[in-house]
């Protein structure tokens, strides 16, 4: 399996993802691995609508993701996994799935709470999503920030992230 890019994005696919990332990395499939869209055909059906055409799309409970993923289901393809929080990922690496660097490309804004700091334009992080990122790196994930696959990497992102939330 070719995982060329894993996403933290909440609102999974949209404009940018479907514009700009897919085709600047030639993916094949984009996995959004969430609860709430894997068990709703509304929303699964619009973020089918977003997907461009030609490229495969799978909406996956976090339990069918690792079940695939462990399964190395999409050998052959060339894949971006999207969901819409870090935990997912932290999920993914606590049950032995490799995730050597994560984009945050947008985080918080849409439902920002009373403890969130806002870390770039697009990312606002909280105490429950900081501590979920500080784990990831504990164990090895590098994180960066990454709006567009042509803006420049905030690839120092969680020094960043402890600066801005001191």
């Amino acid at each position: 399996m070719n995982i060329l890019n894993y996403r933290v994005d909440d609102r999974l696919v949209h404009g940018c993802v479907a514009t700009m990332w897919v085709p600047k990395l030639h993916i094949e499939r984009v996995i959004c691995i969430d609860d709430e869209s894997a068990n709703n055909p509304m929303l699964k059906n619009a973020l089918r609508m977003a997907t461009p055409n030609g490229v495969f799309l799978s909406v996956l409970t976090h339990e069918k993701a690792i079940e695939n993923l462990k399964a190395d289901r999409y050998q052959n393809q060339s894949v971006m996994i999207v969901a819409k929080s870090p935990k997912t990922f932290l999920k993914l690496v606590e049950n032995g799935i490799a995730v050597p660097l994560l984009t945050m490309g947008n985080l918080g804004n849409i439902d920002k709470t009373a403890d969130s700091v806002a870390i770039s334009r697009y990312i606002t992080v909280n105490d429950e999503e900081a501590e979920v990122l500080k784990q990831l790196h504990e164990k090895g994930v590098e994180l960066e920030a990454k709006l567009q696959p042509t803006d420049d990497s905030i690839s120092n992102f969680y020094q960043v992230m402890m600066e801005k939330r001191k």
